[in-house]
């Protein structure tokens, strides 16, 4: 499904790669099971390592202002982008 978002999006396959090529291969060996309700897994695995925090496991981990740094979402949007969605930023 995500491909195909992609697609519509007319992102390039190399630029989606790029861009969101870690959520893909994420997504090839299935979607989480939990439906967001996690058992704390990574919170095991920081123990299991020694890691000192939880980031270091995080397999998508967010920045304190839920900036992510491995993709540098959120990103800025394009004036081109807006118009072909017919949105408008106020």
């Amino acid at each position: 499904m995500q491909k195909r978002v992609l697609r519509l999006l007319s992102h390039l396959e190399a630029a989606s790669r790029e861009e969101g090529g870690f959520l893909l291969e994420a997504l090839e060996h299935g979607a989480p099971p939990h439906g967001g309700i996690a058992l704390g897994l990574d919170r095991l695995a920081m123990l299991l390592v020694g890691a000192r925090s939880i980031r270091d496991v995080i397999a998508f981990p967010k920045t304190s202002s839920g900036a992510c740094p491995l993709t540098g979402a959120p990103g800025a949007v394009s004036a081109t982008q807006l118009k072909e969605l017919h949105l408008r930023a106020d």
